[in-house]
């Protein structure tokens, strides 16, 4: 037996791991109590091309199954972003979802490489900073934003960060390692929107040791960059839905509010910045509406911000527009190299760029990418890792039909190639709590189909969001 171990092969070699050691651990939710989980960190190589370098350690929480009859495959769930939390995601509203889906089987909350308690590469001391006074201009603000990324990226390189360790095939074969570590033939992957990226990259990479997989709010593996039309088509389908609360020209009201931006910027007085005033030019306004269509919470609020512009009253734009430009001015090293590993085909940008010269929004709901990636000096995982993807695991496609972050079209692209796939329509879901919550079919079909269980439903309505028609409501 020493001989025949002594002499195995390399792949038999990588197999042979020490199981992972869990530990009781009281997890705090945000208003469900105390769970009694496991906690377990698991070391894996920085580059699995280099198996004998530098390692990562890895936070892993599992939820002990409640119930089921123990054939169904442990769940591994895949936080989005990138650079969100799987632990922090069951911590607060979504937890029913977590805790019906561990009454099949173990669902286990990985933290991915860089993020939260998974070695999180230290915050970057550069920071751009608008300059409240002078509308924002789409050029000077690209030539900022690079400025800043090349400055963090040079000081993460000088701090010892492997920026080329972060990446999603990295991450993909981090999580057939923690298979392997817990000593399981199949596991099961449950991803939402950045996490359902990553799942599929493991499908292509990992799919023979795969049982089942759900996606919620889908980005496919060339859908990094998203499609400018798309916002022109979800402000149209909330238009509609508008109506019902007053609001009779959501789509016009946008169109006017930018026309008159672009003769004349404007200023506001933001009450959510402590009445902080900003100029604001047709671009703010545009990075302000498109990325304020993809979520409810900020959905419900558009379209009485546009009718207030449209009367001159800019306040609400202006806390839009000051969250749109601190956010832009900050870089994360594991989202940003993640981002411009996955990258995008020649054909997809070409399509970008086609799509912004007709949308309402120009390319605003990308900026800065994909050109702040160019000229980086970052990892491209290639054509290979952005080509259309076959596969036979059976998979659960969820979608919401306001989604304005990963658009149910994503799903449609990718079914055809996944031959036991099945789409589950979310009826007045964004990419919000409401694809989870908004109808408690939800999590029984995500719970169903992990365990094995036929699922019947195609489509499931949830509540349509009700807007916000004053002030005084928020």
């Amino acid at each position: 037996m020493c001989i025949a171990l002594a002499c195995a092969s390399p792949a038999l070699a990588r197999d042979a791991r020490a199981p992972l050691m869990f530990k009781p651990y009281a997890m705090q939710t945000k208003g469900n109590g105390t769970i009694a989980t496991e906690e377990a960190f698991l070391d894996v190589p920085r580059r699995h091309s280099e198996p004998d370098g530098p390692r990562i350690r890895l936070r892993v929480v599992r939820l002990p199954a409640t119930g089921g009859d123990g054939r169904a495959a442990p769940v591994v769930y895949l936080a989005g972003g990138p650079g969100g939390s799987g632990f922090g995601t069951a911590l607060g509203p979504r937890w029913p979802v977590f805790d019906r889906v561990r009454r099949e089987t173990d669902v286990l909350l990985l933290d991915q490489r860089g993020t939260d308690f998974s070695q999180m590469p230290p915050e970057c001391t550069q920071k751009h900073r608008f300059d409240d006074a002078q509308p924002l201009q789409r050029e000077a603000a690209l030539t900022a934003l690079r400025a800043t990324a090349a400055a963090c990226i040079a000081e993460w390189r000088k701090g010892g960060v492997d920026l080329a360790a972060y990446t999603t095939v990295e991450s993909a074969d981090d999580i057939d390692d923690l298979r392997r570590a817990l000593g399981l033939k199949r596991i099961s992957l449950w991803g939402m929107s950045y996490g359902t990226h990553l799942a599929l990259a493991t499908v292509r990479r990992h799919g023979a040791t795969l049982e089942r997989v759900v996606l919620m709010g889908t980005e496919g593996p060339d859908d990094t960059i998203k499609l400018p039309l798309a916002a022109d088509a979800l402000l149209a389908d909330l238009a509609v839905v508008a109506k019902k609360d007053g609001f009779d020209d959501v789509q016009g009201s946008a169109r006017r509010v930018l026309a008159a931006l672009r003769r004349q910027p404007a200023q506001g007085s933001s009450s959510l910045h402590d009445g902080r005033k900003v100029v604001i030019g047709e671009y703010d306004a545009q990075l302000a509406i498109a990325n304020a269509l993809g979520r409810r919470s900020s959905q419900r609020m558009l379209p009485l911000m546009l009718r207030d512009a449209e009367g001159g009253d800019y306040g609400l734009l202006a806390g839009f527009v000051l969250m749109m430009r601190e956010a832009l001015g900050g870089v994360r090293a594991m989202p940003l190299a993640m981002d411009v590993a996955s990258g995008q085909s020649p054909k997809r940008r070409a399509l970008v760029e086609a799509q912004a010269r007709e949308s309402l929004f120009g390319d605003a709901l990308n900026f800065p990418f994909p050109e702040l990636a160019d000229g980086l000096g970052l990892v491209d995982l290639g054509e290979a890792f952005r080509a259309p993807l076959r596969s036979a695991v059976p998979t659960l496609f969820v979608s919401g039909t306001l989604d304005g972050r990963t658009p149910q079209a994503n799903a449609q692209a990718l079914l055809p190639g996944f031959s036991k796939g099945k789409p589950l329509l979310i009826r007045g879901a964004s990419h919000d709590n409401e694809l989870w919550l908004g109808n408690p079919g939800i999590a029984e079909n995500i719970a169903d189909f992990l365990a094995g269980r036929p699922v019947e439903d195609e489509a499931l309505d949830v509540p349509l969001p009700v807007f916000v028609k004053s002030k005084a409501e928020l």
